[in-house]
């Protein structure tokens, strides 16, 4: 099903101030997100949103990503340690929320990424990783820690739907 001229005018407006051209990767501390585009992909970062109110919380980066018919918005926050989970969920979920209310986005799917530069897995994990899963749905939610980062293409893997590969079992000899 091919997008109207609506969409496009959408992605135009959100995408062309503030865009990090030709740039696929962003830098914020110490963590850092990016991708390495494949054939027949755009892939856009923008840095600044919108106008921050007073007190509101809102991600570092917005990722625009298609291929075909399909398109993605990524609310990605970037942060040096993983203890800042809460804070980064509360960020990533308010950006989220105030988007919704602002544009139809029934043609896109919604994704959240939070990238983590250091610091020990919390208990807390999975409830901000449950808190995410209700406003982005089962495979539409990550969170990446730089120190145990195995595939360089992680976070492009993501955006593509290529599921984490999860460690298998080893068979006796």
């Amino acid at each position: 099903m091919p997008y109207s001229e609506n969409s496009s005018l959408l992605e135009t407006l959100l995408l062309t101030p503030c865009l990090l051209t030709g740039e696929t990767h962003c830098d914020e501390s110490k963590a850092s997100v990016w991708v390495k585009p494949q054939p027949g992909e755009t892939i856009l970062l923008r840095q600044k949103l919108y106008r921050n109110q007073e007190g509101e919380s809102i991600c570092d980066l917005l990722v625009f990503y298609a291929k075909e018919n399909e398109r993605v918005f990524c609310f990605v926050e970037l942060k040096d340690n993983i203890k800042d989970l809460g804070k980064a969920t509360k960020q990533v979920i308010n950006t989220y929320k105030h988007f919704k209310q602002h544009f139809r986005l029934k043609k896109y799917i919604p994704k959240a990424c939070i990238v983590a530069a250091g610091g020990s897995s919390l208990q807390e994990h999975q409830k901000y990783q449950q808190d995410l899963l209700k406003e982005f749905c089962k495979n539409n939610v990550t969170i990446i820690q730089k120190k145990n980062l195995k595939n360089q293409d992680e976070f492009g893997d993501f955006l593509r739907g290529i599921p984490k590969k999860t460690k298998g079992k080893r068979k006796g000899r």
